[in-house]
């Protein structure tokens, strides 16, 4: 069964709520109590300071203890006590009883021995324990010769603190209704958060089941709030988008693909035919012009097989400090007879610098750029391979033509798979149009970018290729598995 994240949200948010106020209300009530109780003990001692001269009068008159009792419970004999008096009376019950609570209190008078003179509801050990402790006691009459020691309320028995008892009582009444409130109110408004919270990530979940279905136009709502959540659409859509254009790339890949193997087969099958037909007779033209059908269609396998080995990560990088001048003599070494056979002219510029490549691939990068510039310049033209440093350690190296330059609206997807900006001329001199996407993707495994700009030297094009050099690697190489 699922569990889903609404009511756990929920219940967390209540238990966080019941933890709070656990702690909340045992702290209230403890803090509530021991005021209450000291307020109380203040109050029978004030109370006691009232009787006391009360007492002694009765005491006087009377010449003895008979009736005090009686007497004290009485409230229309009393004087006006401390707790009778103020806001705290009208916390008592009614006017009738609001004397209920110091009426019924344990009352002790002990005489300068220690004997019993006067006492309610008060145990023998009670006794035992007061007479231990006259300091507690308000003394009755002369202070230096007191006839008595008077202990009311609290001064008897710690726990006979009625205003300890109504403070308590409302405080604990309070919390309980507090705490109602609070778990009511948190319930409501996490249920309500909750709902909120869930339906862009809902709507997420839909959008994500349709994209597995392969419904790559799929996107959310981005909240116009910045938050978690707004960032969690956006990086979503960013994320569809990439699979639609990715999708859509692998569609046109396996069309061209297609397209691409389709011409050469077609035309292979046709020559076939006509040799079999007898349309053509057989003979060296006819045999070269079949090899060379079949010489173009294992080129571009051959490139495939290079384009998805670099994609998927099969083909690793490895740096090391490279003198590129050095690299620059070999490759004009490779391709002055071809520039010679086209009638372009072949020269090296740039200072030169120590790049961390891996010569290998990033001779083929340059091979690849230096046989476009030389299919692309015409007679008579000039092709420039140059490497130099910059200031911010990295190091550049390019590729420069006098051809008919590349469109400033085709830089760049000129590094896409089977791009050709004269079709025509491509297929003609061999090109499967996949040199520059390979060219890209190895430039890209070294960490480094590549560009395409008008040329510096006249018309043409200008490849770019960036690199780490210096003492060390300004950046690392895009890790692949072989």
């Amino acid at each position: 069964m699922r569990s889903r994240i609404a009511p756990r949200l929920v219940v967390s948010h209540l238990l966080t709520a019941v933890l709070g106020l656990g702690v909340f209300i045992v702290v209230l009530l403890s803090v509530t109590e021991a005021q209450a109780t000291a307020a109380g003990q203040r109050a029978d001692q004030a109370t006691a300071v009232q009787l006391a001269p009360w007492i002694a009068r009765f005491q006087r008159e009377r010449g003895s203890w008979d009736g005090l009792l009686a007497m004290l419970g009485d409230a229309r004999e009393l004087p006006h006590m401390p707790m009778m008096r103020g806001p705290m009376a009208r916390r008592l019950p009614a006017v009738d009883h609001e004397l209920h609570a110091l009426l019924d209190q344990p009352i002790l008078i002990l005489s300068r021995t220690g004997e019993v003179l006067a006492a309610r509801n008060v145990g023998a050990r009670t006794v035992e324990m007061r007479r231990s402790d006259l300091d507690l006691a308000v003394p009755i009459g002369d202070v230096e010769r007191p006839v008595g020691y008077l202990f009311v309320g609290s001064m008897v028995h710690p726990d006979a603190n009625p205003l300890r008892e109504l403070f308590v009582r409302t405080s604990r009444t309070a919390a309980w209704i507090t705490a109602l409130v609070v778990l009511v109110a948190t319930a409501v408004s996490s249920l309500l958060w909750t709902r909120w919270l869930s339906r862009p990530l809902r709507a997420l979940c839909g959008a994500a089941s349709a994209m597995a279905r392969g419904e790559y136009r799929t996107r959310v709502r981005v909240p116009p709030r910045r938050d978690e959540l707004s960032d969690l659409a956006a990086a979503f859509n960013t994320m569809a988008a990439e699979i639609e254009a990715q999708e859509e790339t692998r569609r046109r890949f396996v069309a061209d693909a297609a397209h691409e193997l389709r011409t050469p087969l077609s035309l292979l099958s046709a020559r076939v035919e006509m040799l079999a037909g007898g349309v053509y007779a057989p003979g060296d033209e006819q045999w070269g012009a079949l090899q060379a059908g079949i010489d173009r269609m294992q080129r571009l396998v051959g490139d495939l097989q290079t384009l998805s080995r670099l994609e998927s990560g099969r083909i690793s990088i490895d740096l090391e400090a490279v003198d590129t001048r050095q690299m620059l003599g070999r490759l004009k070494a490779a391709f002055e007879p071809a520039a010679a056979a086209h009638g372009v002219q072949f020269r090296i510029e740039g200072e030169g610098c120590r790049a961390w490549i891996d010569p290998a691939r990033m001779e083929q990068v340059l091979a690849n750029l230096l046989g476009n510039a030389i299919r692309y310049s015409p007679k008579g033209g000039t092709v420039t391979l140059g490497a130099e440093s910059k200031a911010d350690e990295h190091g550049e190296l390019w590729v420069e033509d006098e051809g008919p330059g590349i469109p400033q609206a085709d830089r760049e997807r000129i590094f896409d798979r089977f791009v050709r900006l004269d079709d025509a001329r491509d297929r003609a001199a061999g090109g499967s149009g996949l040199g520059l996407a390979i060219a890209a993707e190895l430039v890209r495994l070294h960490g480094g970018l590549i560009r395409v700009e008008a040329a510096r030297h006249g018309p043409g094009a200008r490849f770019v290729v960036e690199v780490a050099a210096g003492n060390r690697p300004a950046r690392s190489p895009v890790t692949a598995s072989r």
